[in-house]
């Protein structure tokens, strides 16, 4: 079908193919996309087209909005941590009111993993490193009714010191 905005999708095989852990590393897939934690150390700026404010300084919805299986969600949520994920979606362009927010310069939705109706199955996945940094990631899809209902738990433990910097001032 002809859509007339550019949209970008990075699926879950690509997160996984590439070793997407985190939600700012999309950035790396997706061009003209800047993420990035708010300057003041509250929230986080998305930059989409070029265009961006303080959320938090002015009061009023971002430029670029965040969806969670289709819900509003704020920045600084989504900027934290990223796991079993299904796809991300990158809007371009004014987006109008349709999920209950407008976003002049684009929107991006998260979606999880959909649970499987059919196959009981599940994944675990860890990354330890010599600094003391650790993350886990874990899944199981078990299906209740077959082909009709089935339950999908998911998990993280991510456990590091972030950049590493530490304060001049504080022992």
């Amino acid at each position: 079908q002809d859509v007339p905005q550019v949209v970008n999708a990075v699926t879950a095989q690509e997160l996984q193919k590439l070793n997407i852990r985190d939600l700012k590393d999309v950035t790396s897939v997706v061009p003209g996309l800047a993420l990035q934690p708010g300057s003041n150390g509250i929230g986080g700026v998305a930059t989409l087209r070029g265009v961006a404010f303080d959320v938090n300084a002015s009061g009023n919805n971002g430029t670029v909005e965040f969806y969670m299986n289709d819900s509003p969600i704020s920045a600084q949520v989504v900027l934290q941590s990223m796991y079993d994920i299904g796809q991300i979606e990158v809007l371009r362009g004014p987006q109008g009111t349709l999920r209950g927010r407008a976003s002049p310069s684009g929107s991006i939705t998260i979606t999880s993993r959909k649970p499987d109706l059919d196959d009981i199955g599940g994944m675990f996945n860890s990354t330890v490193n010599n600094i003391g940094g650790v993350n886990g990631q874990a899944a199981l899809n078990l299906p209740v009714i077959p082909g009709m209902l089935a339950v999908r738990v998911a998990g993280l433990v991510d456990n590091n010191d972030v950049n590493r910097v530490h304060s001049v001032t504080s022992p």
